[in-house]
């Protein structure tokens, strides 16, 4: 093995992964006082919203009632760097979502990210845990000059695909039903003048058209950013495989690819409006929706959401519909905001793996069941994970790093002091401003 020069370097708190969740537990691990290492396999942070280009941080807001906030603390700055830096592309998009440019938002992490004096290193490839018995006690990364260990009494999976926690023996379950993978693309050289609920119903109309024709036999949505005047971020690309299985994900994305390809030929074809267009980009991965699912203190359940249990542990608020992505043949827009819930809590307990210690999963993988993970797995939700779990990283790091011993009235609290939302708004001190 060839070893890098970083090979041996010492953390109090390392975070896989720099996601929505990843970002959010790097930065607020470091400003609740933790030396942090973020590593991320992609050259920039982000992750789906930059790597598969999904351009929305859903359930920021509720779904219910749009003028309610439910992820503040790190996910307010972050908006923030990015309208400062000329990325937010809100105006003229669904309410119930944020709109951000993707190539903007790759700058403002890294600000953010520098601003916490987060050591960061992309194109990493975390490809192990190192373990003291069942307590993760560092990772493996794979990195462009050779393979190196770091070491951390606490680590933070924000891999997205609990990559972290499969590792280390982690418990996790895994869908039969795994939702449908997406390829998201870009078009450019559209017809100017047109909104974003016009593009749907001209994608849509063009789409069922040429599904009635026999031309396609499968496509979602299309749902449609408009990112500008001429320019529109389309979803309707749908795949079906295991994302954590070699071989069924690489076939994937060749497979998403070429429906792409498809889909922008039968637009160019069937809608007038789209008769110029080109496609700008496409997307640097599948938009991987699902994969492993930990098996947490506490699992999370749809029932939960419906009936908004309170949780004496809670650390952050959801507020997205059960959104699952069929794999049953569904074609155009299948049923998922018809009833949103009004915002709900996740508990501590469903960031901390069972039987495995010196280790927390935030984002998509939290302790769900695979109805409850339609809502939390948008990255609004993953922002507010993510944030919980850094700070939590940062406490248990100073304690010895027994993350399920940790306090979680003194972890909220410190939550409040970050200004995150630690509860369901109008509830016990929910946040601090």
């Amino acid at each position: 093995m060839i070893s890098s020069p970083l090979d041996g370097k010492s953390f109090d708190v390392i975070v896989a992964g720099a996601g929505s969740a990843g970002s959010a537990a790097a930065c607020s691990a470091a400003r609740a006082g933790a030396r942090t290492l973020l590593l991320e396999r992609h050259g920039y942070g982000g992750g789906i919203l930059t790597a598969a280009m999904i351009h929305t941080f859903d359930a920021i807001k509720s779904c219910a009632d749009n003028d309610v906030e439910v992820v503040a603390g790190f996910a307010r700055e972050l908006l923030t760097e990015i309208s400062a830096l000329g990325g937010d592309a809100t105006a003229d998009n669904p309410s119930e979502a944020l709109t951000i440019h993707p190539e903007v938002y790759k700058v403002a992490i890294d600000r953010l990210l520098a601003r916490a004096d987060v050591d960061v290193l992309y194109h990493a490839h975390v490809c192990d845990a190192l373990l003291d018995d069942s307590r993760v006690i560092g990772v493996e990364a794979a990195l462009r000059d050779g393979r190196a260990r770091f070491r951390a009494p606490v680590v933070v999976d924000g891999t997205g695909d609990a990559e972290i926690a499969f590792y280390a023996g982690a418990a996790f379950d895994l869908a039969p039903d795994l939702q449908a993978l997406t390829c998201h693309f870009r078009l450019g050289n559209i017809a100017p003048g047109r909104t974003w609920r016009d593009w749907e119903e001209i994608t849509r109309r063009a789409m069922q058209a040429a599904h009635a024709a026999g031309e396609i036999k499968i496509f979602g949505g299309p749902w449609i950013i408009r990112l500008a005047d001429g320019e529109i971020s389309v979803n309707a690309t749908r795949v079906y495989g295991n994302p954590v299985d070699a071989a069924q994900v690489s076939a994937a994305e060749q497979e998403g690819r070429a429906q792409m390809l498809q889909i922008w030929n039968i637009l160019r074809r069937r809608a007038p409006e789209l008769a110029n267009s080109y496609i700008l980009s496409g997307a640097s991965q599948l938009h991987i929706r699902e994969s492993r699912i930990i098996r947490g203190g506490y699992v999370l359940t749809e029932d939960d959401i419906k009936t908004t249990v309170r949780f004496p542990d809670s650390i952050a608020v959801g507020a997205w519909p059960v959104d699952i992505h069929p794999t049953n043949g569904y074609v155009g827009v299948h049923p998922h905001k018809e009833n949103p819930p009004v915002p709900y809590e996740i508990p501590f307990r469903c960031l901390v793996p069972q039987a495995v210690d010196g280790l927390l999963v935030a984002g998509k993988p939290i302790s769900t069941t695979h109805r409850a993970h339609g809502s939390t797995r948008v990255p609004g939700t993953s922002l507010a994970t993510g944030q919980a779990a850094g700070v939590a990283a940062a406490l248990s790091a100073r304690a010895g790093g027994n993350v399920r011993d940790l306090d979680v009235h003194l972890l909220r609290a410190a939550l409040r002091e970050q200004c995150a939302i630690v509860s369901v708004p109008g509830t016990d001190a929910a946040r601090a401003t």
